[in-house]
């Protein structure tokens, strides 16, 4: 049953020396590599030291599935934590290799292989950022056309209070002509009232008058 984890595990190990061996070889040829390619050169180096700890993952799930307290299991356990120094061992060649590589290049080389070197987070913290404005644009249009709308709706409001006032002030003028036709009737029915009562005293007077006229003239017939 312990066959197939350790073929598999030859197999890891295969691919650890030949990986191993490109990382070694890569980071011996750094100094060698032209200005503008080194970033790209480092991240390939570092992409590989990436695959290398995933395989070494790999392999230690697999030697968890050799039988407890073999001798196969011990060894494979032993190369494995082995491996694990010896990818340290190359993280930390990695980190004095760029570092050497900032001492002697000169201040334009070294800002050029930093920027190179951190282009992708500043693409990213760009990405960021771009995607921030894009909100905040869209926050002000949204704020722009609610203003806009509230501006329509206060424009409309002033237009019927407006029209409102217009209006009041017609019903007041006709308020005021009625009043002073009101005034006018008052005035002319007083004076016909006085005409009348004036008329009704004459014809009184009249009669009174012929009255006594036809009183004197039948005393003078008697």
């Amino acid at each position: 049953m312990a066959l197939i984890p350790t073929d598999t595990l030859s197999e890891f190990e295969q691919q650890y020396s030949v990986q191993t061996a490109e990382i070694t070889s890569r980071i011996g040829r750094l100094p060698s590599v032209a200005v503008p390619e080194r970033a790209s050169a480092v991240q390939n180096i570092q992409r590989l030291l990436t695959e290398v700890q995933e395989l070494l993952e790999q392999m230690e799930l697999a030697v968890r599935d050799l039988p407890v307290g073999s001798s196969e299991r011990s060894k494979y356990e032993n190369r494995a934590r082995s491996y694990y120094s010896d990818k340290r061992q190359l993280d930390f060649e990695l980190e004095k290799a760029v570092q050497r590589l900032r001492e002697v290049a000169d201040r334009n080389e070294l800002l050029a292989f930093d920027e190179a070197v951190q282009m992708d987070q500043q693409e990213d913290q760009l990405i960021a950022n771009t995607q921030r404005l894009e909100r905040s644009s869209r926050k002000l249009q949204d704020a722009y056309r609610m203003a806009i709308e509230t501006e329509e709706i206060g424009t409309e409001v002033l237009s019927n209070l407006s029209a409102q006032r217009d209006t009041i002030n017609r019903a007041r003028e006709r308020m005021r002509d009625a009043d002073a036709e009101l005034s006018q009737s008052t005035r002319l029915l007083n004076t016909m009232i006085r005409r009348v009562i004036q008329n009704r005293l004459l014809l009184l007077i009249v009669a009174v008058v012929m009255m006594f006229s036809l009183l004197f003239i039948v005393y003078k017939v008697v």
